[in-house]
């Protein structure tokens, strides 16, 4: 049956009708939560904490690679190769390739001889005696003095102190060097059983020591065994610097290696020797590196010393140095001295606080005390008046606050 026109007009018109406008939900604002200001605060501050805590963390992880490749380069008045030579002709001291070699220096003279010194926060301060003959000392010295302002002058011997005390200086003791005549020496009695133990122990259970260049062993291993050991240590951001001549991981002249070797063939400790030269020949070493892993045998270091004392001999080798105890065991010098340092010299090497959390100051006294070598004190030199920078210049300088 055909639509009508009536029902055809009505479905149209539901066609086109509009449709209706759909209702909005209407939002009802949700109860405001309050937060303690304070709470808010705390919790912004704390992460901030913790960001600054996570990237100091970040920065003080510098590995011997990065700290051997970040270093300055500093302009020296004084050539590598004039050093050098200098050097191997007066340098038979515990610092004298030190100041030779360490980066960062700064040198005054020329061929026939140097200061090696650095500047920190106004306060020039120089490394151990001039490196050049006994006769120019006192003229080098006056001229050092003479084109900087007040310098000091620190780890020198008696002789060069005697020097600076007439030009008014006041001399410090700053701790001992130890010396061990190597001919004279021996393994024999009671105080010196600790070494013979140490050898029999390591030998006994496979381990060796053996002198070894950076062509026959692996720099890698090497720092490996550098970053576990200063993981241990309260200054682990960089080396201690200055005073001690930082590790360095490549082959050097005259600087000789001694390695102790597990049973497995893995290097767990060493030893480094810097030269000593009077006259244009080797008449000594200095221990100038020690380093071993965490888990290494408590023996590792004794064996190693051993070996290297035997095998000097063998060479007819004169002496060994030990190089500096810092602060050990500090008496009145004998001339005019600063009491305030030598009271802070002697309560330092006597904290417990400090050779804790610094630097084990009374720790290696004693065991370089434990050789019987000779020891020899050395001294600081400084301007009379008092200034505040001073030693804490020198503490900068070092790396160790």
């Amino acid at each position: 049956m055909w639509p009508t026109i009536q029902s055809l007009s009505l479905k149209s018109a539901l066609v086109t009708a509009p449709k209706p406008p759909k209702l909005r939900e209407r939002s009802y604002p949700q109860p405001r939560q309050f937060v303690s200001v304070a709470n808010s605060k705390s919790e912004l501050g704390r992460k901030k904490r913790l960001s600054r805590a996570e990237r100091k963390r970040k920065r003080r992880e510098v590995t011997q690679t990065q700290w051997a490749r970040e270093q300055d380069v500093v302009d020296s008045a004084v050539s590598l190769d004039d050093r050098i030579a200098a050097f191997e002709r007066h340098g038979d001291f515990s610092m004298a390739w030190s100041t030779v070699v360490q980066p960062l220096l700064s040198h005054f003279g020329d061929r026939e001889g140097f200061i090696a010194f650095r500047t920190r926060w106004n306060q020039t301060i120089a490394l151990g005696d001039p490196v050049c003959h006994s006769d120019r000392i006192e003229s080098l010295l006056e001229d050092f003095i003479t084109q900087h302002r007040r310098p000091s002058f620190v780890q020198v011997s008696r002789a060069t102190a005697e020097i600076l005390a007439k030009h008014n200086y006041r001399i410090n003791e700053i701790g001992m060097d130890t010396t061990i005549d190597l001919p004279k020496y021996d393994f024999k009695g009671k105080q010196k059983e600790w070494l013979r133990y140490a050898d029999n122990w390591t030998k006994r259970r496979g381990y060796a020591v053996r002198e070894s260049t950076f062509a026959e062993v692996s720099d890698a291993d090497v720092e490996a065994v550098s970053e576990a050991w200063r993981k241990t240590r309260t200054v682990k951001r960089k080396e201690v610097r200055f005073l001690n001549r930082p590790i360095v991981l490549k082959a050097e002249p005259n600087v000789r290696k001694f390695f102790l070797f597990d049973p497995d063939g893995k290097i767990i400790a060493f030893v480094f020797l810097d030269p000593l030269f009077t006259d244009g020949k080797i008449s000594g070493y200095v221990t100038s590196i020690k380093r071993r892993m965490p888990d290494a045998p408590i023996y590792s270091e004794q064996a190693i010393m051993k070996s290297i004392i035997e095998k000097l001999q063998s060479e007819n080798i004169r002496q060994l140095k030990l190089g500096l105890s810092p602060c050990a065991w500090v008496e009145p010098s004998g001339f005019s001295e600063s009491r305030w340092l030598r009271w802070t010299f002697q309560r330092s090497f006597q904290s417990p606080l400090v050779n804790r959390r610094a630097y084990n100051m009374l720790g290696h006294a004693n065991y370089k005390r434990r050789f019987r070598g000779t020891e020899e004190k050395v001294y600081l030199a400084s301007p009379s008046g008092f200034h505040p920078r001073r030693i804490p210049a020198l503490i900068a300088l070092c790396g160790i606050a």
